[in-house]
């Protein structure tokens, strides 16, 4: 493998043994450093192996963020789409679809946030290569744009980009909160609040009363 996108379409982490060990922490290492940050010999020491039989699996670094990104992202759609068969249509179903995939996978959503915050590279490189990948994106767009749940002046694709976004980072900063908080918030509240929020903002509803999402 030399690092390439189109080199990579694993359609998922290893079953066992040391390339599962392997994955599993450099997910752990990316989600705590990003991929400028990340070290291969942390990764060693968390697989509790040495670099050599990193490289043996994969060619560089990259090439393994390169994996574990395509993984994240794919996952992430697949339980979109899932999500959304079952949800009640339009902007509901699609928000509480990116924040229920997000909270199910807390350390794959701070993987995507680091590669946001870093301008996307890696993310651009991988949907460069294989255009299906944007695919999910823009299906929530045209549902939301189908359901005419959108007020004017907001674009349904800039809108499930602005909620996918937010999503993950607040499945991924739910430990941040804690310190403003006087008593720890179950998920489900805090899942509750946030998309009432993406769904209806702070403004106050016509009957002058907010409903649970």
């Amino acid at each position: 493998m030399d690092g390439s996108v189109a080199s990579h379409h694993r359609p998922g982490p290893p079953r066992s043994g040391i390339a599962e060990r392997i994955w599993n922490a450099a997910r752990t290492e990316f989600s705590r450093r990003g991929y400028h940050g990340a070290r291969v010999q942390g990764i060693a020491r968390g697989a509790a192996c040495n670099v050599a039989l990193i490289y043996r699996h994969w060619s560089s670094k990259k090439a393994l963020y390169l994996d574990i990104l395509r993984s994240v992202w794919l996952g992430t759609a697949q339980e979109i789409y899932a999500l959304r068969q079952n949800g009640p249509g339009g902007a509901a179903s699609v928000v509480g679809a990116y924040l229920d995939a997000m909270l199910r996978d807390p350390m794959g959503a701070q993987i995507l946030i680091r590669e946001y915050l870093d301008g996307a590279p890696h993310l651009t490189q991988l949907a460069q290569a294989d255009p299906a990948l944007i695919e999910p994106v823009r299906r929530a767009a045209s549902a939301i744009a189908e359901s005419g749940s959108v007020p004017d002046g907001i674009d349904p694709l800039l809108a499930v980009l602005t909620v996918g976004g937010l999503a993950a980072l607040v499945a991924s900063a739910q430990e941040a909160a804690q310190p403003f908080l006087e008593h720890p918030v179950p998920p489900e509240v805090w899942r509750r609040q946030v998309n009432e929020l993406l769904l209806h903002g702070l403004a106050p509803r016509p009957n002058g009363h907010a409903q649970p999402g």
